[in-house]
């Protein structure tokens, strides 16, 4: 019996590691970011359409390496400052999607400040966009968990849209020169991250 409830309480923590996003499906458009979909076609179907709230179902993990040009996109940070991905040419970029609401997202959260902490005197910058939250909500969260990455708000969630998001937490990895050279759907640990920063060196 005591073999039995482990083995549930396993497949039960796995299985809560990612949470699918939904509310994209009546506005999304095609994207040139869409890779092979782990995702089982009982999860596909179960879209809840009576709320714009995003909604958290189970998915499995997908990692994929992929070299595409990376769409610009001009975002606001917490303070109200405009950035344009095409301004951080020259610089690699770590570009993470989540949502305080994510739970998966949330126990990445202090890796990616980790990572920030250890590399916020090189070349990388990291970018947190937060998915159709309000400010307020988003800046809360932040301050009160002492985080320091720059964090950007995608209010109307077209960027989430035009980077084909379908689950959150993802992260693609942008190198010098603009273009997408891997993509992790789910949450990492520094040390994953660390692997697909030197990716981006090749």
């Amino acid at each position: 019996m005591k073999k039995i409830l482990f083995s549930l309480t396993i497949v039960l923590m796995v299985g809560g590691a990612i949470y699918t996003v939904n509310n994209y499906n009546k506005t999304k458009s095609p994207s040139n970011y869409d890779t092979k979909d782990t995702q089982s076609s009982s999860n596909k179907s179960n879209t809840n359409s009576s709320s714009n709230k995003p909604t958290a179902e189970l998915v499995g993990i997908n990692q994929d390496s992929i070299i595409m040009k990376a769409t610009d996109f001009k975002l606001k940070d917490l303070n109200g400052n405009e950035l344009s991905l095409n301004d951080l040419r020259g610089k690699k970029v770590f570009l993470n999607f989540w949502a305080t609401w994510c739970p998966p997202c949330k126990a990445e959260m202090p890796e990616i400040e980790k990572l920030y902490q250890e590399t916020k005197n090189s070349d990388l910058v990291i970018l947190a966009v937060d998915i159709g939250e309000p400010l307020s909500d988003v800046k809360t969260f932040i301050d009160q968990n002492n985080y320091n990455f720059k964090v950007l708000l995608d209010s109307n969630q077209k960027v989430a849209a035009q980077y084909g998001i379908s689950a959150i937490p993802t992260s693609f990895f942008i190198d010098k020169e603009g273009n997408i050279i891997s993509k992790h759907t789910g949450p990492m640990n520094t040390d994953q991250m660390k692997e697909y920063i030197k990716g981006l060196d090749k």
